[in-house]
């Protein structure tokens, strides 16, 4: 159940690292899954899971520390939820500076679809249908509907 945001929703993505990498922040509970998103979304040069958190509070912090362009976030995790996070992220951060938000969760229900969409996901992914489409919308970085990157 892959689903995009409208464009009203859209906000252009960070697109300023230094070495010119797309930064992740992997919000995710489980550490087998995380294992596997690290090795499926890490390329060198082009994209890097920059940092980790297994909890809303880690999540929070990681946020305060860094900018990142893009947070891939899991919905329900052992502590908190991902939600909260989607809030906090577009609050911290300045309008042209905004992350890509991509939900992977396993309550793919179009109650909770719309509750991300209206904290201000960007993509909601399915785990168990989806999760082959995540590697392409992380490392593209925007959706259809986002004003084009500038080059740096």
């Amino acid at each position: 159940m892959i689903s995009m945001a409208s464009a009203e929703a859209r906000t252009p993505g960070y697109d300023g690292s230094p070495s010119g990498e797309r930064r992740i922040l992997l919000i995710e509970d489980s550490e087998v899954l995380s294992r596997r998103l690290v090795d499926l979304l890490s390329e060198p040069g082009r994209v890097a899971v920059a940092a980790h958190a297994a909890t809303q509070a880690e999540a929070m912090s990681r946020l305060q520390e860094d900018l990142y362009d893009v947070l891939v976030v899991d919905i329900e995790l052992s502590e908190g939820n991902g939600v909260a996070v989607i809030r906090q992220a577009r609050q911290l951060y300045p309008p042209d500076t905004q992350p890509l938000i991509v939900v992977l969760t396993n309550y793919a229900s179009d109650f909770v679809r719309d509750h991300c969409f209206a904290a201000g996901a960007d993509y909601f992914l399915d785990k168990m249908r989806d999760i082959s489409l995540l590697k392409a919308i992380v490392a593209d970085g925007q959706s259809k509907w986002s004003p084009p990157r500038t080059s740096h």
